[in-house]
C-alpha cells in the first residue's frame, strides 16, 4: 500500500478503511489527565482569530496549507502523532507557513459532534485548540463506536484547560457550525479528494505521510517551495 492510500476512503457514498485498525478507548470517565506536549500542541496561533472560520496554526500571515481531516479517522490520529508534528516544528514554528484544519465528516454520524466541539473550542479558547485536537487524536476510540458524545468531548475540553466548557457543550449540541462542514464536504468532493487525511499544498493534493508515519520527501519539497514564496 502506498502512503497516499493510508487513509479512510470514500467509496460509492460509504467509508472504507485501508490499513490498520483504530486506537482503543473508553468512556469520558476513563479519559486520562495527561495532556500531550508536542510541536502541534505548542504551535502558535494567530494573535487575532477574528474572521478565521477554520482552526489555524501559525502567525496567520503568509502561505497556508490546508489539512482535511476527520476527528474519528484513525489514520488522522497517526498523522497527528507523526508527520503533522514535522510540519508544525519545521514550517509553522519558524513562521514559514500556516496550517488550517477543515473537518470533513465522512462518517456522517457522531463525527459531526466531534467537529462541532472542535470549532467550539477554536472559537472560545483558540490557544487551547491544538492541544484539544491532539488530546482527542491521542485518546481516540475505535471509529466503529459512536463515542463522540457531548459528555466525552466536554470532558476532553476540560482536560486540556478550556474554561468555558458550557459554551463548548451547547455548541456541540447545536447546528451552529453545520454550514461550515457542509461547505468543506462540498469543496473536498468537488476537488476530487478521496478521503482523510488529505493535505493540500499550494492547491495540490500531496501525500500526507509514509507508511512509517514520516513526512514524504515529495511533500517536504512542496512545503519548501511554498514557504519560499
Amino acid at each position: 500500500m502506498t502512503s497516499s492510500r493510508r487513509r479512510f476512503l470514500l467509496t460509492s457514498g460509504t467509508v472504507a478503511a485501508t490499513g490498520l485498525a483504530g486506537c482503543l478507548g473508553g468512556s469520558s470517565a476513563d479519559l486520562p489527565e495527561d495532556v500531550p506536549d508536542t510541536p502541534v500542541t505548542n504551535a502558535p496561533v494567530p494573535s487575532s482569530t477574528d474572521g478565521l472560520t477554520y482552526a489555524t496554526m501559525g502567525s496567520g500571515d503568509g502561505p497556508t496549507v490546508t489539512y482535511f481531516g476527520n476527528w474519528k479517522c484513525p489514520f488522522c490520529a497517526e498523522f497527528s502523532a507523526s508527520a503533522l508534528n514535522d510540519i508544525a516544528a519545521d514550517y509553522v514554528a519558524p513562521g514559514d507557513l500556516n496550517l488550517r484544519y477543515r473537518a470533513w465528516n465522512i462518517f456522517q454520524n457522531d463525527d459531526l459532534q466531534a467537529a462541532r466541539a472542535g470549532l467550539a473550542v477554536w472559537n472560545v479558547a483558540p490557544d487551547r485548540y491544538w492541544t484539544f485536537h491532539e488530546y482527542v487524536m491521542t485518546n481516540q476510540p475505535p471509529e466503529s463506536q459512536e463515542w463522540a458524545t457531548a459528555d466525552w468531548l466536554t470532558t476532553a475540553a476540560e482536560r486540556v484547560g478550556v474554561e468555558d466548557v458550557d459554551t463548548v457543550r451547547s455548541r456541540t449540541e447545536s447546528d451552529q457550525y453545520d454550514d461550515v462542514f457542509q461547505q468543506t464536504a462540498s469543496d473536498a468532493q468537488s476537488a476530487g479528494y478521496r478521503g482523510t487525511p488529505t493535505l493540500v499544498v499550494d492547491g495540490r493534493n500531496v501525500s500526507p505521510m509514509t507508511e512509517s508515519g514520516e513526512l514524504p520527501d515529495s511533500t517536504r519539497s512542496a512545503l519548501d517551495q511554498l514557504a519560499s514564496q
